[in-house]
């Protein structure tokens, strides 16, 4: 839920903190940056200290950091305090799933991580409408403390029912760590501000590209060749798991860019006001909330692969007919294909998950469950930078090929605007509003196309996955 409530947010924040634009983007990169170094480590944490400590000590540091964030006066310090925020939370995910396989036996995985799916996904889909309303009724302030209570909860509930894990403290591979840590946020880094700096024309951009392909060949060599690398090579020679981590990194270009992609444009192209963007956006829950409810059921019934795949055709079915959208579409079509949409992403998740780990050593959980949290967080902001270009680009060019046609000798134009005097500068600004909109309108739509481009891409490794008894 805090991952996607701070986006509504932002408007708030950079007015109330008097930020610029590309200022106020560092609370969300300080907290996905941080977010992928602390679910690096992960994996060593809880063989060091224990998953129940590790578990616990992450809930106090987001529910500490939380209300650190609602009371901050400055945008260094929100900055600063997201930062450790994104770090002390990481290990929340990966850990909570891995020891969601643990207590069930493995004929139970699909209802297991049906329940777990729930608030991975729910979270992220009804986040923009809770962190509208929140927003719009008390201040951006009370999207962090809103976790403080949530968090005393989590913090009793587990520390009442978890019993401790098995600890196996062993020597850090640092060499490993610090290379992997380089890469990714350099990657990270690169992803989120290529489209503020205009790509490959920036020097910075190049600057980290360079760091994250050096520290990962570094990385992928020092792994080959190290005698106890920081990640376990023999978890590689899983099938499923290799084809699984694939399999996510698609999910989450794909299924995370999404999520951005429509309250933009239920705000910039149909005008909706924020809540009511935020409430439409909701129906994608509904559709998740059947498929979690069914998931774990058929997931426990039905060869993995082909549930997989339905999911994969509901999510490009849903991205193929969004493409023949127009300015005018009616909130009816937007609710339903928005709800299959989302129907196909909660049948994706839950069977993708457990399939993903249903052949994995449980030895190599808690390592594979942060591996695999990390690859989702890297496809998610490949995607969401790709879907930005995108639409930044496409509405550039879609405006001037239009523009183009706006002569006086267009006499089909004139016709077809009989109520517009363009000799005035009332009629002109309609004129150029109209232009705008179709513009961006058809920029959203070569968005949509891309989606259905990478479910297409990710059909063929579905096949590659081994059945399982």
């Amino acid at each position: 839920l805090n991952m996607t409530t701070a986006y509504v947010a932002l408007p708030n924040i950079q007015g109330n903190l008097s930020a610029g634009p590309d200022q106020v983007g560092w609370i969300i990169t300080t907290f996905v940056v941080a977010s992928a170094v602390g679910t690096i480590l992960t994996g060593w944490l809880g063989t060091q200290l224990g998953r129940r400590r590790v578990f616990l000590g992450a809930i106090a540091g987001f529910t500490l950091t939380s209300a650190l964030c609602g009371w901050a006066t400055s945008l260094e310090e929100l900055v600063f305090y997201r930062a450790i925020q994104g770090f002390v939370s990481a290990p929340l995910l990966p850990l909570s799933q891995a020891i969601m396989l643990d207590i069930y036996p493995r004929r139970r995985h699909g209802f297991a991580m049906s329940i777990w799916s729930m608030g991975m996904i729910l979270g992220p889909v009804i986040g923009p409408t809770v962190g509208a309303m929140v927003t719009e009724w008390y201040g951006w302030r009370y999207v962090f403390l809103l976790n403080i209570p949530m968090g005393f909860l989590a913090f009793a509930g587990v520390f009442l029912t978890l019993p401790e894990g098995v600890r196996r403290p062993q020597p850090l591979d640092w060499i490993g760590v610090a290379t992997l840590i380089i890469a990714v946020v350099s990657l990270q880094m690169m992803l989120d501000r290529g489209e503020r700096l205009d790509w490959f024309n920036s020097t910075e951009i190049i600057l980290e590209l360079s760091v994250a392909v050096i520290a990962f060949y570094l990385f992928v060599v020092h792994s080959l060749t190290h005698d106890s690398p920081y990640i376990n090579v023999a978890i590689f020679r899983d099938r499923n798991f290799v084809v699984g981590l694939a399999l996510i990194f698609m999910f989450g270009v794909a299924v995370f860019s999404s999520l951005f992609i429509l309250p933009v444009f239920l705000q910039k192209i149909q005008d909706y006001p924020v809540l009511a963007a935020g409430w439409m956006t909701s129906v994608r829950g509904v559709g998740t909330m059947i498929a979690m409810m069914m998931g774990g059921f058929l997931a426990d019934r039905l060869p993995a692969k082909y549930l997989i795949l339905t999911g994969v055709i509901c999510v490009g079915a849903a991205s193929v007919l969004m493409t023949t959208w127009t300015a005018d579409v009616g909130g009816l079509e937007i609710a339903w294909l928005t709800m299959l949409s989302g129907f196909g992403m909660g049948v994706m998740w839950v069977t993708l998950t457990t399939v993903t780990f249903s052949t994995l050593a449980p030895e190599f959980r808690t390592e594979g469950a942060a591996m695999f949290a990390l690859i989702r967080a890297i496809g998610a902001s490949l995607g969401t930078s790709i879907i930005v270009a995108v639409i930044v680009r496409s509405s550039q060019i879609n405006y001037i090929e239009l523009r183009d046609h706006i002569t006086p000798f267009n006499n089909p134009l004139r016709d077809a605007l009989p109520t517009w005097d363009l000799n005035t500068i009332a009629g002109l600004a309609a004129l150029q509003k109209l232009i705008v909109t179709q513009a961006e309108t058809i920029a959203y739509l070569n968005a949509f196309a891309f989606l259905v481009a990478v479910a297409v891409a990710t059909a063929p490794l579905i096949f590659l996955l081994r059945k399982t008894r």
